[in-house]
């Protein structure tokens, strides 16, 4: 005798697994409709934001550039008279000389047309920075006014270390006065 068993009907639970497999694929794909959906929204809602604010941050570079101009346009003239009065000092040999010589030590001199304002020794950079800054208080001359200025050695003489010193205090006393120009000539031969 055979064994016949239970016999089932597949047919019928194919279809409802198919059905419910269906529904699931169905719900997933309202589901991700829905998540791309928020998903659009959300960044739409983040570019008009964004669009928003690079139109304001625009806005105010523009107001500062209309500024900044017209700042500038005002200024024009003055600028322009100070370099003016600055070059034509110049040219009647007005400017402040740092002048660096060596007699047993080294000397920082600071001259004028007229011939010495002060001098002092080269022992720091900030003694130097100092004695450059009270020789041009004491000469009148503010912050906002255009100074010319020369720093004169004899390259064959000068120690490396003391012209930067020189150098590195002139460039600092130009922190505190904008408008202060110094250049650096050699008078060596070589």
């Amino acid at each position: 005798m055979r064994n016949k068993g239970i016999a089932i009907e597949l047919t019928a639970l194919l279809d409802v697994i198919l059905i419910m497999l269906f529904w699931v694929m169905m719900s997933m794909e309202r589901e991700t409709e829905r998540i791309k959906t928020d998903a659009e929204e959300t960044v739409a809602a983040k570019q008009a934001e964004f669009d928003m604010k690079a139109e304001e941050l625009t806005a105010e570079l523009n107001s500062v550039k209309e500024q900044y101009e017209r700042f500038l346009d005002e200024n024009a003239d003055n600028v322009a008279v100070a370099n003016q009065k600055a070059l034509d000092e110049f040219a009647e040999g007005r400017m402040i000389t740092l002048s660096l010589s060596y007699d047993a030590v080294g000397k920082l001199f600071i001259l004028d047309e007229k011939g010495e304002l002060a001098h002092t020794m080269l022992y720091s950079e900030d003694d130097i920075e100092d004695c450059i800054k009270n020789v041009l208080k004491d000469s009148g001359l503010s912050r906002d006014d255009v100074i010319l200025c020369a720093l004169v050695y004899d390259g064959n003489r000068a120690l490396y270390k003391d012209v930067r010193m020189v150098t590195a205090a002139a460039d600092d006393v130009g922190k505190e006065y904008s408008k202060f120009y110094c250049t650096y000539i050699n008078i060596s031969r070589q």
